[in-house]
């Protein structure tokens, strides 16, 4: 390529933001709701017609190297796809500062693709980008972008960078025998064709097909794992074209009836459980790895104790001392005492494991937790961690000072408190008469039928609209009874009702005499038992729970949530 100077304009090219301009006036056209403007100008600029009309040229283009590239990601303003990688250079508009691929400038108005070899394809412009989630480029299945190719006849859309590939990323042929025995052939058109793997009318993906036994998959699902592991089944789950059940059976995600003529996912050992193909290949679902021939982990003893004698044991984060079962007792010494592994107060109808040197104590339950384990909303492994310092529950968001489970993946950041990682499918809850499953998708959210808050991926009833956070599901139940639908404590015998908030505190799972350290110093957690209360520092109340913050032995903060308000 011939070095050029970027400091000399390109004025017979002109900027696809001032082509915009000159036929913003023209045709309109709808596409799924979105109104385009049709480009029927040229790229190429005439400068004796555009003295002769009102439009004088006010954008210049200039021409960069990919030398010339800055430290950070240039964006194509036209596609809002990457520039540099793959072209040798890219333009520069001085006027409207915007940076555009070499083939987003010129596009003429009328293409032929071999993506779409039965039409022409128009090029259109949508002014301002708002959510476009429908709008889906053919080829790489973008949705942002400013312009774009489209036939009206097949409501057919590609990227005019896409378009104009040198190859096309959809081969003419796909031959995967272990999808489909024969040669599949690319459909360049847009259909209602249901995918035979996944069972979907998606036509924003290319279609594949084999007429002879009417076989027909998109170009994603040809390659579709055979072998998966989930987050909602202990086993390994394979690809069957027909379950092994005598009767229908229902998605273990989204719980909607199998259809019998498509693809699935059902488990390997044998157990009556099976899931859509599409459901299989959620983010929060499976990693998309092929686990077909590969050995199973083998994890190591994952208890975390080990029995001494009878009722004797010695605990994994309280290895220096043994642990005696005993029955459960609310006060020693006036003061009630915490759970070192859910830090939630012990009661008296229950057994816990004391230290018989210390202080250490666990609740019965708490003390057999296992030391991995797999979490229904995330594909990874965690592991159980003690002693740390505090963390925010990536479920409920509640702050504690207890033990968590970890992700084991490196940079992955899913951190839960035992509570939450607790949640399995069925769950029971004695505010709801049914069973309570996780039937949404990953970034829906809906309201708590107890506390009201928009939550993300609740625990929904398959019977009736309810719903429940983790943050209400995971709630002490043995304080009292709670009042279903209200959110409430409620006594047994007398009858008097408290909010959650003013039982158990804004940070329920904070014990006092903990040092927390913070971005803003060392947080001491005080308890607040004395005549006079302190006031907090950031939103100017009596501190009415019963911990309170001080920080840096100075400050007085009612809550951790005040604590990220203060100044």
């Amino acid at each position: 390529m011939d070095t050029l100077d970027s400091s000399t304009p390109f004025s017979h090219l002109i900027c696809p933001q001032e082509r915009y301009d000159i036929d913003k006036n023209r045709k309109v056209i709808k596409v799924r709701g979105q109104t385009y403007h049709e480009i029927s100008s040229s790229y190429i600029g005439d400068d004796a017609e555009d003295k002769k009309s009102s439009h004088f040229r006010r954008h210049s283009l200039f021409r960069w190297n990919e030398k010339d590239k800055l430290d950070y990601h240039l964006i194509c303003f036209s596609c809002r796809k990457n520039l540099i990688v793959g072209n040798p250079y890219y333009f520069h508009c001085n006027y409207c500062s915007y940076n555009y691929h070499k083939e987003c400038v010129e596009s003429p108005s009328l293409l032929f693709s071999l993506y779409h070899p039965k039409h022409f394809l128009q090029l259109l412009w949508l002014p301002e980008i708002i959510s476009i989630e429908k709008i889906q480029c053919h080829s790489c299945g973008d949705t942002q972008c400013h312009s774009l190719y489209y036939c009206s006849i097949c409501e057919f859309m590609i990227h005019p960078l896409c378009a104009k590939a040198p190859k096309p990323k959809h081969p003419t042929t796909i031959y995967n025998r272990k999808r489909h025995i024969h040669t599949l052939h690319y459909f360049p058109r847009r259909s209602t064709l249901v995918c035979n793997v996944c069972g979907l009318e998606d036509n924003n993906n290319s279609l594949y097909v084999c007429l002879p036994c009417d076989f027909v998959v998109h170009q994603k699902c040809v390659y579709l794992p055979y072998v998966i592991k989930v987050s909602r089944h202990i086993h390994r789950l394979n690809f069957t074209r027909t379950l092994p059940y005598k009767e229908l059976t229902n998605c273990g995600v989204c719980h909607a009836k199998i259809n019998k003529n498509y693809g699935e996912y059902s488990c390997i050992k044998g157990c009556t459980y099976a899931i859509h193909s599409k459901c299989a290949m959620r983010k929060d679902m499976c990693d998309r790895k092929e686990y077909e021939g590969e050995p199973e982990e083998a994890y190591e003893d994952t208890e975390m104790w080990e029995e001494v004698s009878v009722g004797i044991i010695r605990h994994f984060s309280h290895q220096d001392h043994q642990m005696r079962l005993d029955k459960m007792i609310e006060r020693v010494n006036g003061k009630t005492k915490h759970c070192q592994a859910c830090t939630l107060p012990l009661y008296v109808d229950g057994n816990v494991y004391q230290c018989m040197q210390c202080d250490f104590i666990l609740h019965e339950s708490c003390a057999h937790i296992p030391r991995l384990k797999q979490f229904i909303l995330h594909i990874h492994p965690m592991v159980l961690k003690c002693g740390e310092r505090w963390f925010s529950c990536k479920k409920c968001c509640r702050i504690s000072c207890g033990f968590k489970y970890a992700c084991t993946i490196p940079g992955c950041d899913w951190v839960l408190d035992t509570l939450c990682a607790s949640v399995h499918e069925p769950f029971d809850h004695h505010s709801h008469s049914h069973p309570l499953f996780i039937t949404s998708k990953q970034n829906t959210f809906k309201a708590c039928s107890i506390c009201q808050s928009e939550t993300q991926q609740p625990l929904d009833c398959l019977q009736c609209n309810f719903s429940l956070c983790f943050h209400c599901a995971t709630l002490p139940h043995k304080t009292s009874d709670i009042a279903p639908m209200k959110g409430l404590y409620a006594c047994n015998d007398c009858g008097i009702t408290v909010h959650i908030e003013c039982l158990l505190g804004r940070d329920p799972y904070l014990k006092p005499g903990q040092i927390l350290p913070s971005w803003r110093g060392m947080i001491y957690v005080r308890p607040n038992t004395h005549s006079t209360r302190p006031i907090c520092q950031s939103c100017g109340r009596l501190c009415s729970c019963k911990t309170w913050l001080e920080i840096r032995g100075e400050r007085a903060i009612c809550s951790f949530g005040c604590h990220y308000r203060v100044s």
